[in-house]
């Protein structure tokens, strides 16, 4: 698999989604729903390269796919596709992300409201807290779970105490 490397679990559940075989259309694919997924899955099939296709397209016709770069993402219609090669040059295994588009435009709109200031603060207090941790002995693994703790924390206590907003 080209580009990142997965662990063995994520790379289990990518290969063993709902996909069709040898589909010749993107009508006929199956699909499988966005949001059921896990963070993992899900963060890691945001790497993957896309590209557009047309919908009306013989897909057992792309035969120019990198044989090294197992996944991608096909878009088409507004709708998006992951796309399994098992080494090969076309898309041998299909499915449709049911959802996904949704969630994409969403956060899309919501990464847009960010100020780049505050995407720079947050960064900066993340990586701050990062190397101290780092100096002071502790692993990856610990930091890592520390802050998404923290953050999680963090980030119930503002709803809560902005609760007015959300009703």
């Amino acid at each position: 698999m080209k580009g990142i490397e997965v662990n063995q679990m994520i790379y289990n559940k990518l290969v063993n989604l709902n996909y069709s075989r040898k589909e010749n259309d993107l009508i006929s694919v199956n699909s499988i729903n966005w949001f059921d997924l896990d963070f993992g899955l899900k963060d890691v099939t945001l790497t993957f390269p896309s590209r557009h296709v047309k919908f009306d397209v013989d897909l057992m016709d792309i035969e120019d796919l990198d044989y090294a770069q197992q996944f991608y993402l096909f878009h088409s219609n507004g709708n998006t596709y992951l796309v399994d090669t098992q080494g090969y040059n076309y898309p041998r295994y299909i499915v449709k992300l049911e959802g996904f588009n949704d969630e994409d435009d969403k956060y899309e709109r919501m990464e847009g409201l960010l100020r780049i200031s505050d995407d720079i603060i947050i960064e900066n207090a993340i990586k701050s807290i990062v190397i101290d941790f780092g100096k002071e002995g502790f692993d990856e693994d610990d930091v890592e779970t520390f802050l998404q703790m923290r953050i999680e924390f963090l980030i119930k206590k503002a709803i809560a105490s902005q609760s007015k907003l959300f009703n």
